[in-house]
């Protein structure tokens, strides 16, 4: 008997996938099906997003209120103009504010460039030589209420508006006693007649040129002119400018105090009072006086007045300076806006609580954590004022206006929020 052979099924060839990684092979030869699939969808996605809205015409009057809110809605879904126009937004919002910066910092500059203007003598003085004093500003202390000042002597010659430290060379190099206070008065006293004939003059010329300080005992501040780093620093006391005006007291009224302080310089020739054998005489012309520096979040102003340039011999002969303080207008941008956006936020926060409470709008309350954002708002806005620059302590103006009634505020809001959600229920269907 003759047996067939039973043929053997031949396999099916089933290509292997990996269905992990959307990996798969067939006879050697490996393909990627799922991240072809997931970078085509986003694509159609995309495109189906584009085609819809192009597809769909506005059918809302140009130009109308609701054709912009529909063309906006179109706009939105497709996501690309309006990332740009945000984007846009942020950009002129930062060039507006580096603008004011700018803005400010070259108000500074030009406020500068005029105190390093010769304060004291307009007139000419041409074929002599205007002695000045120079002063830099080191430090205002408002809470002190000081000014401090370093003080050096200079001059110009020759009318060349050029300034020069004195004591470079031997030319102008001079022995100067500067005097701080006082008070110049014609000199009365003797002269011995020696001394007179050395020095070429009469007891008539002392007393018809030479002025000394009211008080001969009276101690020098220091000697100027040998050298261009001799140097002296005072403190300038300040006080109020403006009196009985509330809004321009000191620290109160920040950010528009006004302050204002002076202070009066004599300065004699140490060489000429030798010749003659006589203490603080020979009062030398200062002409007037020279600001340079600045201090921050302060503007100094500075007034001279020279009474050696009045012929009443009462008038003395003594340079006179008066200072005047002024919060620079960077700082009260900075006040006035830290003001605007605590009222902002309180304002937010009042309607909130308003339309949740009063409203009785409960999806605030249960959707939103209305509650975290008054505590937070409760500790942001002081820490708000203490950022500001220059700030006095607390108990200014600004923190009548926009600081405790902001707290209050928001505190009731926080009160009124916390008690709500207490007493509120679970609804029944849940």
């Amino acid at each position: 008997m003759q047996v067939s052979e039973r043929p053997q099924p031949r396999p099916l060839s089933v290509p292997q996938r990996d269905f992990i990684s959307g990996g798969g092979s067939y006879d050697g030869v490996s393909s990627t099906y799922l991240g072809d699939v997931k970078s085509s969808s986003a694509q159609n996605t995309t495109l189906d997003l584009e085609e819809k809205a192009d597809a769909r015409p506005n059918p809302h009057r140009k130009y109308s209120r609701k054709w912009f809110d529909y063309a906006w809605d179109q706009a939105v879904q497709v996501g690309r103009w309006p990332r740009v126009a945000y984007a846009l937004v942020g950009i002129t919002a930062l060039g507006i504010w580096v603008g004011i910066m700018l803005t400010f910092a070259k108000e500074e500059v030009r406020a500068q460039r005029r105190n390093s203007d010769l304060n004291g003598t307009k007139s000419g003085f041409e074929g002599e030589t205007a002695n000045f004093q120079a002063c830099t500003l080191k430090k205002f202390d408002p809470l002190e209420r000081n000014l401090r000042v370093s003080w050096s002597l200079v001059y110009v010659e020759n009318n060349t508006n050029v300034v020069r430290p004195s004591g470079q060379t031997v030319d102008d190099r001079w022995q100067c006693n500067l005097y701080r206070d006082v008070k110049a008065v014609p000199e009365d006293r003797l002269v011995d007649p020696d001394l007179l004939e050395l020095a070429g003059l009469t007891q008539a010329d002392i007393q018809s040129t030479y002025y000394r300080i009211d008080n001969v005992t009276q101690p020098p501040l220091a000697t100027l002119g040998m050298h261009p780093f001799d140097s002296v620093d005072t403190n300038i006391d300040f006080n109020q400018a403006r009196e009985e005006d509330p809004y321009a007291q000191p620290l109160f009224a920040y950010p528009f105090d006004i302050w204002q302080g002076s202070i009066v310089f004599a300065l004699t020739d140490r060489v000429a009072a030798e010749a003659v054998n006589l203490t603080n005489t020979g009062i030398l012309n200062l002409h007037g006086a020279i600001l340079s520096d600045s201090t921050l979040n302060w503007r100094i102003r500075l007034t001279a007045n020279n009474t050696c340039e009045f012929s009443a011999v009462d008038a003395g002969c003594e340079l006179h300076l008066d200072f005047t303080g002024r919060r620079p207008p960077l700082v009260k941008f900075a006040a006035i806006l830290a003001a605007l956006i605590n009222w902002a936020s309180t304002i937010g926060i009042f309607l909130l609580t308003c339309e949740s409470v009063i409203m009785r709008r409960t999806y605030i309350l249960s959707d939103t954590d209305i509650l975290g954002v008054c505590v937070t708002a409760l500790f942001a806005l002081p820490s708000v004022r203490a950022i500001l620059p220059g700030a006095p302590d607390f108990g200014a103006i600004i923190d009548l206006i926009g600081i405790i009634p902001n707290i209050i505020v928001v505190s009731l809001c926080t009160t009124a929020i916390a008690f709500s959600k207490l007493t509120m229920r679970r609804p029944k269907n849940e």
